[in-house]
């Protein structure tokens, strides 16, 4: 500008000046600010280059550029300072460079005028608080946007929010979202305010309140499960977690944000599963864990008070001929009646517990001798005499009772409830419905007991044992298409022993494992014998004990003896019981995929007198549901037992089941179940369980039923 008048040189100023106002006040962001302001430098100006610069590692870069008539856009900031006129470089936004610089450019050698420099900063000093004021907007856009998102946030969090002060006493109330509201049942109004104490109420005896406490004197984080109380008073349990919000600076702690999780659904399910877990599921009763602990419980009190305590342990008499004649539920309503009835014998101090099946257990604390023992055990014997409605006809239950002290007969659980069992079968040796103390004479009947644990373990020596094949049959085709592994014990004084006999013995023994293996390598010893013998083999289905089916390994010692005896899991089913697979879900299912996942198909036994837990059904792996003979063996007159099997069949082919219908035995029956479309069916009405040889032999003549359709 320096070869214009001084008066032309002013002007042209002016209008600098003033065309960087406007086109300030037009830009909206730092990139077309600066574009702007250079394009007035170069175009109002008359300057040869003018250009932003921003800091980068090298030094500077171009932010922003515009060149004068005749002269190249420099392709970096090097280039800037490469033209031979002289340049002036104003720094922007203050030291040290927050944002950058304003490269100048004159347009001849001249360079720049003083008041024309002056000019020039003044330019640059507006462009650096222009920055700063978009900058700040920015940054109040973004707090705004922040603000309002968190806001959203808040307000439509399934968590209630509380925010209290930290600076006033008590901790005031100062914001809650809905979800607060709606959990607690207050407003927002009713609460701003209030101290946050409020939702506890008068529940003040709280592990978890001593943890909020420290934490909001700490100043820090702190995490709890409270019992809170609604507006209604209606109790609801609060996982509640707070932290401290600091000023700018994080020296002051201004307020405490709670959250508020609703989470009684949880402590309900927890609890539940706590109480399953301590509780027999028909009876409410304790269940053999608790008693445990209850027995020890009272043991140490009675040592300690020098107090004796009484366990009694009861048995209903011939309560399997109620269970067969009247079916599953009917008598677990009357299991359900005893339990209230023995419950009402006793203290609150004492302890009823049902230790599975019919056998219960009563723990008597705090007593001095046995006559306070014998006064529940007679009292017992009274109220189980009252009249029970089963199945709309009335029935008189007796129970033999066995009565151990402590500590006389014993000094832990374990051995007192031996004891007592020892007593019991004293009791229903000499004509049940009676109590007897143990003595010490009775423990010659364990010694029988030990004796025939020690027969069955040389029947399983000496070879003694067999395996006998009940056929299943299609009841579509009229074929045989399986077959189910039995054992039998053949004694070679007594005879054939029925497995009801031992069984239970050898499970209670650990037994059962060897007799498992040993029917595991037998069917499939077999199963390769009709194989190569050009038999069509059948599936067989070979019973699990619960004992087997708990063991780590049972699913490797399968495959091994699969793999030693050549023959595919596929040839193979296994059955189990209810009660077996409702024990620790997880590892069942587990176990079950593996079996499963040897080819192997799996039934669930006696269907309908276990836990009868549907919900659990479709979650297993099951091929198979067995309807148990209770069920079957009234169903061609009895309407309930009928409408039993009926929906059982009906269910398991709406789960992809097959059905097994157990204990058919007339014609009457099978024909009431090709009605139902049952799949499969065994019992005599076709065949008894037989040896190899004979199962062999029915194979090889291929004997069958008339198929669905066909006339007898």
């Amino acid at each position: 500008m320096s070869h214009l008048s001084t008066e032309d040189r002013l002007r042209r100023l002016l209008f600098l000046v003033g065309e960087c106002v406007r086109r300030r006040n037009e830009a909206d962001s730092e990139a077309s600010l600066c574009a702007a302001i250079c394009e007035a430098l170069t175009e109002t100006g008359g300057y040869a280059l003018a250009c932003v610069g921003t800091p980068s590692i090298e030094g500077f870069q171009l932010f922003a550029c515009s060149c004068g008539v005749d002269v190249a856009e420099p392709p970096s900031w090097e280039h800037t300072a490469r033209l031979r006129h002289p340049m002036t470089t104003l720094e922007l936004f203050g030291e040290p460079y927050d944002f950058g610089v304003l490269r100048i450019v004159a347009a001849s050698a001249a360079g720049f005028e003083a008041d024309e420099q002056a000019v020039l900063e003044r330019i640059a000093d507006d462009l650096s608080g222009s920055i700063a004021i978009l900058r700040a907007n920015a940054a109040h856009r973004q707090m705004e946007s922040q603000l309002r998102q968190l806001s959203r946030a808040l307000e439509s969090s399934s968590n209630g929010v509380m925010i209290t002060s930290s600076t006033q006493l008590n901790h005031p109330i100062v914001y809650v979202n809905p979800a607060f509201e709606r959990i607690t049942g207050y407003s927002a109004a009713e609460v701003t305010g209030q101290s946050g104490h409020f939702l506890v109420r008068d529940d003040l005896n709280q592990k978890g309140l001593t943890e909020i406490r420290a934490a909001l004197r700490g100043q820090r984080e702190g995490h709890a499960i409270l019992r809170n109380y609604r507006k209604d008073g209606q109790l609801f349990w609060n996982e509640l977690n707070i932290a401290p919000v600091r000023d700018e600076g994080g020296g002051i702690t201004t307020h405490f944000v709670s959250i508020i999780d609703d989470v009684s659904e949880r402590i309900a399910y927890e609890q539940q599963l706590e109480y399953h877990a301590t509780h027999d599921v028909l009876t409410g009763l304790a269940n053999r864990s608790l008693l445990n602990d209850r027995i020890a419980q009272a043991i140490a009190r009675a040592r300690q008070d020098q107090k004796m305590v009484g366990v009694l342990l009861l048995d209903l008499d011939r309560f399997k001929l109620i269970n067969d004649g009247f079916g599953h539920l009917p008598a677990d309503n009357l299991l359900r009646t005893v339990a209230e009835r023995l419950a009402g014998c006793v203290r609150d101090t004492d302890t009823v517990a049902r230790l599975g099946g019919d056998e219960f257990v009563v723990v008597v604390t705090d007593i001095d001798d046995a006559d306070g023992v014998s006064i529940v055990g007679a009292k017992i014997l009274r109220a189980l005499a009252q009249p029970l409605s089963v199945a709309e006809k009335e029935l008189f239950v007796t129970a033999s009772i066995g009565i151990a002290m402590y500590p006389r007969d014993g000094d832990h659980g374990e051995s007192l409830l031996r004891n007592a069992d020892v007593a019991m079968y004293r009791v229903k040796e000499h004509g049940r419905n009676n109590y007897r103390f143990y003595a010490p004479e009775m423990s010659q009947m364990a010694l029988d007991r030990l004796d025939m644990e020690g027969n069955l373990r040389r029947a399983i020596e000496r070879d003694e044992l067999q395996v006998y094949y009940q056929p299943i049959l299609s009841l579509a085709s009229g074929r045989v298409v399986g077959a189910e592994a039995l054992l039998r014990w053949n004694h070679p004084r007594i005879g054939m022993i029925q497995p009801s006999e031992f069984i239970p013995l050898a499970e209670e023994t650990g037994l059962i494992i060897e007799l498992g293996d040993l029917v595991l390598h037998t069917v499939c010893r077999q199963i390769r014998a009709w194989q190569e013998a050009g038999l069509p083999a059948p599936r067989v289905a070979i019973n699990i004990s619960a004992r087997q089916f708990r063991q780590e390994d049972l699913v490797e010692h399968v495959r091994h003896i699969l793999d030693e005896t050549g023959v595919a899991g596929s040839a193979l089913e296994f059955e189990l019981t209810e009660s077996m697979v409702m024990h620790d879900i997880e590892n069942t299912l587990l176990t079950l995929r593996d079996l499963k996942s040897l080819g192997a198909a799996l039934s669930l036994d006696d269907f309908g007198t276990g836990y009868s837990s549907l919900s659990y059904l479709k979650r297993f792996p099951i091929d198979t549901l067995k309807i148990d003979r209770s069920f079957v063996r009234d169903i061609d007159h009895d309407a309930d037992d009928a409408a039993i099997a009926h929906a059982v069949i009906a269910m398991a082919h709406s789960l992809g089941l097959d059905v097994i219908a157990e204990g058919v035995e007339t014609e009457a029956q099978l024909e009431q179940l090709r009605g139902y479309d049952c799949d499969r069916f065994q019992g005599y009405l076709f065949s008894r369980p037989v040896p190899a040889g004979e199962f062999t032999l029915l194979l090889q003549t291929g004997k069958s039923i008339p198929a669905k359709g066909e006339r007898p």
